[in-house]
């Protein structure tokens, strides 16, 4: 596999300050990666939380019992990785849906 570079951002939740709170990885992975190369970079990062975001293509939306989607707004994957394992995570515990203005 071709060298590509991947977009990142160090984020720092539960804080208003810089370099306070807990810092997070968000990866913006523009192909899809298999889990062992997720987990690698989560690993290099070293830091408590390794996120990656890829937008779902409109094929793969399945909102409704038709299998169409009913969601006007671009839909995301989600996955969280620490620096030994992935965490798995309910759609359910998450207390919010991301809207872009």
């Amino acid at each position: 596999m071709a060298k590509t570079l991947v977009k990142y951002s160090v984020v720092d939740a539960f804080t208003e300050s810089p370099f306070k709170g807990n810092p997070a990885a968000v990866c913006f992975p523009e192909e899809d990666r298999d889990d062992q190369w997720l987990q690698s970079v989560a690993a290099e990062f070293n830091i408590s939380q390794t996120c990656y975001l890829s937008r779902i293509a409109e094929s793969e939306a399945h909102d409704s019992p038709n299998g169409s989607s009913t969601s006007t707004f671009p839909r995301f994957r989600l996955r969280w990785f620490t620096p030994v394992a992935e965490v798995i995570v309910s759609s359910d515990n998450y207390p919010f849906r991301c809207f872009e203005p």
